[in-house]
């Protein structure tokens, strides 16, 4: 039975906070001279050209989707599209300059990495989640956007989540049922000889 809950307690349990959460400190960890935040959703092209919200080099950490995937035993899982927004600009490395895309495509491979290493993909969370699939990293700008100096890639992957939070994860316990013989006595069914 779903019972009422306020906002307070739907964010301590919400799967999909507790992941992005996790998502957005271990890659702060393990990038410490990026800027690593969250961001509300996709990043729209036209947004960028208009006005600069982004401060490079940066992972921007979003959900992109999210679906439930349930059964009729009560018991359900969420599925979830990431996406960490690589946004890069010309930088200098010691005492070289290197190119945004270039800083891009190290970013990039370092987020697959992660990906790839079956710790990493875990986020430091203790709970059921599968390992990712469907990865990809792409670029994901205009030569508008190009020209503002900035250069925007996107790392996309999908993976599901089965016990992540207080509850709402959790399979419930389901009984076996018995079953029983003509009489009602209960039967073994390995065998089919009576208890």
């Amino acid at each position: 039975m779903i019972e009422p809950a306020t906002i307070a307690q739907r964010l301590e349990r919400a799967a999909l906070v507790i992941f992005l959460n996790a998502v957005e400190a271990r890659l702060k960890v393990l990038f410490p001279d990026v800027t690593v935040r969250q961001h509300p959703g996709r990043i729209d092209v036209s947004d960028i050209i208009e006005k600069d919200i982004f401060n490079p080099p940066m992972l921007a950490v979003a959900a992109v989707r999210w679906k439930f995937e349930g059964d009729l035993d009560g018991s359900w899982n969420l599925d979830v599209e990431p996406a960490v927004y690589v946004i890069t600009a010309e930088t200098v490395v010691g005492t070289k300059a290197v190119p945004r895309q270039q800083v891009a495509y190290a970013l990039s491979l370092g987020v697959l990495q992660i990906l790839g290493d079956i710790d990493g993909h875990r986020w430091g969370l203790q709970c059921g989640i599968s390992s990712p699939q469907k990865v990809e990293a792409r670029p994901l700008f205009t030569s508008q956007t190009y020209a503002k100096g900035a250069a925007y890639y996107v790392v996309t992957w999908a993976q599901e989540l089965y016990t992540l939070g207080a509850s709402p994860l959790d399979r419930p316990e389901i009984s076996e049922p018995q079953i029983s013989d003509s009489n009602g006595e209960p039967v073994d069914d390995s065998d089919g000889a009576p208890v």
